[in-house]
């Protein structure tokens, strides 16, 4: 299976241009299932409800017109009392299934100053693979991906905005995601921007096989990255690795006591 990781050059404010920025790239992407676009893509910058509509509709069209499942990374958006971050999917028809919440707003760069936590992580299904969305930080908590992966997803994609300087870091949460749950893990990345505290954002968006292995990692060039993933890859890890299946078989810990399951 394809999935495209859309790896955009963004301006921190200038909604506008990058939106042409995604739409050229976009309009580049033929023959995957999946694509995927980074947190915040549009910048630092709040949707309205008409404004998001109007966001969807268009990237809907490219996802009609390249028959691709397009997962819109994370954009800000404000309701009546507060603002939310929202990833959501939209199908190769051009229509919304659904969207992610970012369940825990950074408090490094002060988003939990503006932003509600989230409370919706769904599971995602297209034709020939379930999978999830975890929002940048979101990939801290590795009680949000072992949820997705006893949900059945095959594969996880972190969409997120992350300074040059914490990238070995982010490579190492994603191999440990990716191994722990056996599942492949993909992060889509912004480049050419920065960050609140002027440090760099510099790309390396990258795919990471359920061995915990790196498949693939980008530079810092603008781009679209296709990369193809073998989903039979996740059943000769776990016959070697039954991390889910054992944590599966875990009924409760209470204090010092492991408690499993009666079979």
């Amino acid at each position: 299976m394809k999935i495209a990781l859309v790896q955009p050059a963004r301006d921190r404010f200038d909604r506008e241009k990058n939106i042409q920025t995604v739409r050229r790239l976009l309009g580049e992407i033929r023959d995957v299932e999946i694509v995927c676009l980074p947190e915040n893509w549009a910048g630092v910058v709040t949707f309205n409800k008409p404004e998001l509509e109007r966001t969807l509709s268009l990237l809907g069209s490219y996802a009609k017109q390249g028959r691709y499942t397009l997962l819109t990374g994370s954009l800000i958006v404000e309701s009546r009392d507060y603002k939310i971050a929202l990833g959501h999917v939209i199908g190769p028809d051009g229509t919304v299934l659904g969207y992610t919440e970012k369940i825990f707003p950074s408090n490094a760069v002060g988003e939990r100053a503006f932003l509600k936590p989230g409370e919706r992580l769904p599971v995602f299904t297209t034709e020939r693979v379930r999978f999830g969305v975890a929002i940048c930080v979101d990939l801290f908590y590795p009680e949000l991906i072992r949820s997705l992966a006893h949900r059945g997803i095959s594969v996880l994609f972190n969409p997120s905005n992350i300074p040059e300087n914490r990238i070995v870091l982010w490579r190492s949460l994603l191999c440990a995601r990716a191994a722990e749950n056996t599942i492949f893990v993909a992060f889509a990345n912004n480049t050419k921007s920065f960050y609140p505290d002027d440090r760099p954002v510099s790309g390396h968006s990258m795919v990471v096989s359920p061995r915990g292995d790196v498949l693939f990692e980008a530079d810092d060039a603008e781009g679209v990255y296709v990369v193809e993933i073998d989903l039979s890859q996740i059943a000769e890890a776990r016959t070697r690795w039954p991390y889910l299946a054992d944590s599966s078989s875990i009924e409760k810990i209470e204090g010092e006591q492991v408690v499993r399951k009666r079979q």
